[in-house]
C-alpha cells in the first residue's frame, strides 16, 4: 500500500539516534501509557472501535485539547490505533498473511517469519527500515546495534510463542535526527496456520488512505491548505511544528484550524481527530473499495408528481399500483427507499392497492421541513395535506424502519385518516442504554452518538454519505450490514439490486445528499420519547411488526424485550432478514396490508 504522508526517501547521511547510549529504549507491557481517563486515550479508542463508544460518552463533552503531544500520548495514540485497528472485519477469502495485514491497514508495518524474511508490508517501508518484501530483516538499514536488538527481540517473541508462553507486545523507541519525535515500533506475534509463527512489526508511521484528500474535501468543502493541516494534526504535531513545516506563521495556523473546526462542525481538535480517524478507518475498511457493479433492469419510467404544502413548500410523491384501488400510504424509511422490486409493484397492482409514495421533505427536490418545532409534526401535517389533496380518506400505513416514529404522530394527530400499520424493521422508542449496547458496532456508534452527543452527528453523517458516495453503495452497505448476510444477498438478484441502490436516488446520488435530514430525524428518533405515542396508535388501530432476524438494530433478544414492553402490537419474525425485511417479505407486507384496507 502506498502512502501520501510516507517519509522522505532513504539517506544515506541519515543516522539512527538512540536514548541511552546508544541502545534503543524498550517500553515493556505497557508501563508508559498515562491514565485511562486521558482525552487522547479516549479519541482513538472512539475513532477506530465505535464498539466502545457507550463506555467513553464521559470523555466526549471535554473540550481542553493539549497544546503538544507528550511521548507517552503518542504511545497510548500508538497502542489504541494497533487494537482498533485489529477490530476489523476481515475479508472472507483472502489469504492468511493479506488478511492479517489489512488488519493493520493504517499503519506502517512489516511482517517477518521465523528466518527473519519479510513477508509482507503496508507503508513506505523503506524509508522506514530500509529493506523490501522478500529481503531479510538482517538486512535492514540501521546502525547495526539498533538492528541486532530488533532482531534479538523477534527471535525472543517467536520462541515464547512457540512454547505456548504468553508474549507482551514489546516497544521499541528509535529517534531520528530529521523528526522531533521518535518513532515507535510494536512487535506483535502471531501464529498463522500455514506460514507459522511470524512477528508483525507495527510502527507509528500512519497511513493516509489513497484519494482520503477527495473523501474530506467532498464531505466538507476542505481546502487543500486545510487538508494539509489536517495531515499533521493527525500525525500529532502541535501548532507551532506544523507551522514551521508549511512555512506558515503560528497565527496562520491556529485560524485554519478554527475555519476546520467550524467546517466539520467539531468544538475541539480532539473531536476533529476522533472523527478523521473514525473516516479513515471506513474508507480503509474491508469492502470500502469494493467496486460497484452496474445491473441494468427494465422498469418503466418512474412518474412524479408536486404539490403545493399550505406553508408553499413543496413536496413530491408517486403513485403505483392500482390506480383506482385501494389506498396505502407508505413512509419509505430515513434511507428514502422510492422503489420497490418491480415485482411487488405488480403485486400491489394485481392485489388491487393503489400505493402511494411521498417523497418527504429533505429528500431530492421536496422543500425541507422548518427547522424549529418535532420534525414527526411537521411530517405528520405533511402527510395529512397530501391525504387531503388526493381526497383519500382513512387507509392503512406501511412503515418502514424509523419511520413507524412519524406514523405515531401522525395517528396522534389525525386518527380518523388511519386505518392499520404494518412497520418492516420498524425501531422502537430507545429508552434503556441496554438498548444500544446490544446493536452491532455501526448502529452502536451513530445512534450513541445521536442520543449523547448529537453536536457531533452532522459530522459522522456527513461522513458516512461521503463515502458511499466515494466506494459506492453497494460496498458501502456490504460493509456497514455484513453481520447480516440476509440482506447482503439481496443485492445479488438484480430486481431488488436495483429498488435499493437506483431507490435511494434521491438520498444520495451526484445530484441529491439527503445527508441533514437524515441527522435531523436521527437526532429526534434518538432523543425524544414517543412510546406514548406507540401505545396510543397501538391501541387505536391494529398494528403488526415484521422483523428479520438478523437486524443489526434490534436482534432478536432485544425485540423480545420491545415485545414485552409493547404487547398490543403484533410482532413477527423473518429468517434470513435484517433491516431491509421489506425487499425480503414484500409479499408478506402487502398481504397484510390488503386485509388492512
Amino acid at each position: 500500500m502506498r502512502s501520501k504522508n510516507a517519509l522522505p526517501p532513504q539517506d544515506s547521511e541519515r543516522s539512527y539516534q538512540h536514548t541511552v547510549n546508544r541502545t534503543p529504549r524498550l517500553v515493556m507491557n505497557q508501563t508508559r501509557i498515562p491514565p485511562p481517563d486521558d482525552i487522547l486515550s479516549a479519541i482513538y479508542d472512539v475513532a477506530l472501535a465505535p464498539e466502545c463508544y457507550a463506555r467513553l460518552l464521559p470523555h466526549m463533552d471535554r473540550e481542553t485539547v493539549p497544546a503538544g503531544l507528550s511521548e507517552s500520548t503518542l504511545l497510548k495514540h500508538f497502542h489504541r490505533a494497533e487494537e482498533i485497528l485489529a477490530r476489523s472485519t476481515l475479508p472472507s477469502k483472502a489469504d492468511e498473511i493479506a488478511t492479517l495485514m489489512e488488519r493493520f491497514s493504517q499503519s506502517t508495518a512489516i511482517l517477518v517469519d521465523a528466518r527473519f524474511s519479510v513477508l509482507a508490508a503496508n507503508g513506505s517501508t523503506r524509508s522506514l527500515f530500509g529493506v523490501d518484501v522478500g529481503a531479510s530483516l538482517g538486512c535492514a538499514a540501521m546502525p547495526e546495534d539498533t538492528r541486532a536488538t530488533l532482531l534479538a527481540l523477534v527471535r525472543k517473541h517467536l520462541n515464547q510463542r512457540t512454547a505456548d508462553n504468553e508474549t507482551a507486545d514489546t516497544l521499541l523507541e528509535l529517534h531520528r535526527d530529521n523528526h522531533a519525535r521518535p518513532t515507535l515500533l510494536k512487535l506483535h506475534v502471531e501464529i498463522l496456520p500455514q506460514v507459522g509463527p511470524v512477528v508483525l512489526i507495527l510502527s507509528s508511521e500512519l497511513i493516509w488512505p489513497e484519494g482520503f484528500d477527495a473523501v474530506l474535501a467532498s464531505a466538507f468543502a476542505l481546502t487543500p491548505a486545510e487538508i494539509a493541516v489536517i495531515q499533521r494534526l493527525i500525525k500529532s504535531e502541535n501548532i507551532q511544528e506544523i507551522a514551521a513545516a508549511r512555512g506558515r506563521s503560528v497565527d496562520t495556523i491556529r485560524t485554519q484550524v478554527k475555519t476546520i473546526l467550524s467546517k466539520t462542525d467539531t468544538r475541539s481538535q480532539a473531536e476533529l481527530i476522533r472523527i478523521v480517524l473514525m473516516m479513515m478507518h471506513m474508507a480503509t475498511a474491508p469492502g470500502a473499495t469494493r467496486a460497484q457493479a452496474v445491473m441494468d433492469v427494465a422498469r418503466p419510467a418512474v412518474q412524479w408528481m408536486s404539490m403545493r404544502l399550505s406553508d408553499g413548500r413543496r413536496m413530491d410523491y408517486r403513485e403505483f399500483g392500482a390506480t383506482t384501488g385501494k389506498p396505502i400510504l407508505v413512509w419509505p424509511m430515513d434511507y428514502g427507499f422510492t422503489h420497490w422490486p418491480q415485482a411487488a409493484e405488480e403485486q400491489a397492482r394485481a392485489l388491487g392497492l393503489r400505493v402511494i409514495l411521498p417523497l418527504r421533505g429533505g429528500y431530492g427536490p421536496s422543500d425541507t421541513p422548518p427547522a424549529t418545532g418535532s420534525l414527526s409534526e411537521h411530517y405528520a401535517r405533511d402527510m395529512a395535506e397530501l391525504v387531503a389533496h388526493l381526497n383519500l380518506g382513512p387507509c392503512p400505513h406501511l412503515a418502514l424502519g424509523v419511520d413507524v416514529m412519524f406514523v405515531a404522530k401522525f395517528a396522534a394527530l389525525f386518527p380518523h385518516l388511519i386505518t392499520g400499520v404494518f412497520g418492516c424493521g420498524a425501531v422502537f422508542p430507545v429508552t434503556e442504554p441496554n438498548q444500544i449496547a446490544c446493536m452491532d458496532k455501526w448502529h452502536r456508534m451513530i445512534l450513541a452518538t445521536a442520543r449523547h452527543t448529537p453536536r457531533l452527528l452532522p459530522f459522522l453523517i456527513k461522513a458516512g454519505f461521503a463515502l458511499a458516495q466515494k466506494a459506492g453503495k453497494d460496498a458501502f452497505i456490504r460493509n456497514i450490514f455484513a453481520d447480516a448476510p440476509g440482506d447482503l444477498a439481496l443485492l445479488d438478484d438484480p430486481d431488488t439490486r436495483e429498488a435499493l441502490l437506483e431507490g435511494s436516488h434521491f438520498t444520495l446520488s451526484k445530484d441529491y445528499n439527503a445527508a441533514d435530514i437524515f441527522t435531523r430525524t436521527t437526532i429526534e428518533q434518538m432523543t425524544m420519547d414517543w412510546s406514548q405515542d406507540l401505545r396510543a396508535l397501538a391501541r387505536h388501530v391494529p398494528v403488526h411488526f415484521l422483523h428479520g432476524t438478523e437486524d443489526t438494530e434490534i436482534p432478536p433478544e432485544m425485540l423480545a424485550q420491545h415485545a414485552a414492553r409493547y404487547p398490543e402490537i403484533k410482532i413477527e419474525t423473518c429468517d434470513n432478514a435484517g433491516r431491509f425485511v421489506f425487499f425480503r417479505a414484500w409479499d408478506k407486507a402487502l398481504a397484510h396490508l390488503t386485509r388492512m384496507a
